[in-house]
């Protein structure tokens, strides 16, 4: 683990999924060591995007360059920031931050399991964080701006936010013109017949009929013992592959919120895979189990000297 001291505070930028470190901060002055260590996991953490344009709408929209979160925010992530927040005593932000873990069991009372340990079990810290609100992402990159922007260079600092949605759909093209899924293929699976994404998959006994003899899908759930979660459901922030920026789970997972839009993009575990599309897109409503979020900064490489951009 990449600790640096024990008399600092912690803040995790990044997932613990594969070995990744965690990053504490100082309440006071860094030395230059130190902060460079902060910096190398900065960088190791977040994928840049070049700037360009991006048809959107029948119009096309032009892009700064930017740094994305590889993985969506997990759970660890945020309750390290609402440990914080509520050691603040700033009651009004903790109250908007907060989880709703109410939506796991609402109309399916096997998800009970999931109200319990998903959001708390340390075996689910490195999974996307769910039902939290758009303003509580939003306050949650406003803490971390604040973090990060201690040890950066003075005059180079982030602003942490949601992506837009030209800004996702660029990420998740990974450096290609168009593409279906964030891979550039048309498919789910690769030529060795793996699942190249968290989705909902269906078979013949989830199809059913309705009152009003229209198609509707069953989804089936599983549950192994208590604190331990079926795959059908969530998929560790770090999971499968990345696509052309190293970025991962644009595709299924969690559905991602967006910033400019009253929108949730790239689909979830609940959809199936022609609505987990980098073009697929779902009003946002609120919180559920199926929403997360990722985050991204606008930079500028040629006048940021701590940023490594990759050739």
């Amino acid at each position: 683990m990449g600790v640096i001291s024990k008399n600092y505070i912690m803040i995790k930028i990044l997932t613990l999924f594969a070995g990744s470190a965690v990053l504490l901060l100082s309440t006071a002055s860094i030395d230059k060591k130190e902060a460079k260590k902060v910096i190398k996991t900065l960088n190791e953490n977040y994928a840049f995007v070049p700037s360009g344009s991006i048809s959107l709408d029948s119009q096309t929209t032009s892009i700064q360059s930017f740094i994305i979160f590889k993985t969506e925010v997990d759970n660890l992530d945020y309750q390290l920031f609402l440990k914080e927040l509520k050691a603040s005593g700033d009651i009004e932000k903790l109250k908007i931050a907060q989880i709703d873990t109410s939506n796991w069991s609402q109309g399916k009372n096997l998800m009970e399991a999931y109200k319990q340990y998903y959001h708390c079990h340390p075996a689910y810290q490195n999974y996307p964080v769910v039902n939290i609100s758009k303003e509580g992402a939003t306050l949650y990159c406003e803490w971390l701006s604040a973090k990060i922007n201690k040890i950066l260079p003075e005059g180079q600092g982030l602003v942490f936010r949601l992506p837009t949605k030209a800004e996702w759909l660029q990420a998740a093209r990974g450096g290609l013109e168009l593409n279906t899924y964030a891979w550039g293929g048309p498919h789910l699976r690769n030529t060795k017949g793996m699942i190249l994404c968290n989705f909902l998959q269906l078979d013949a006994e989830n199809i059913t009929r309705d009152e009003n003899n229209e198609y509707k899908i069953v989804p089936t759930f599983y549950f192994t013992a208590p604190g331990g979660l079926h795959d059908d459901i969530l998929a560790p922030s770090k999971s499968y592959w990345p696509n052309g920026f190293d970025i991962y789970n644009m595709n299924g997972n969690a559905a991602e919120i967006l910033s400019d839009k009253a929108e949730v993009i790239g689909g979830s575990w609940r959809d199936p895979g022609y609505d987990v599309r980098n073009e697929s897109v779902k009003a946002y409503k609120g919180s559920a189990t199926n929403i997360g979020f990722r985050i991204v900064a606008t930079v500028n490489p040629s006048k940021m000297t701590w940023l490594k951009v990759k050739k």
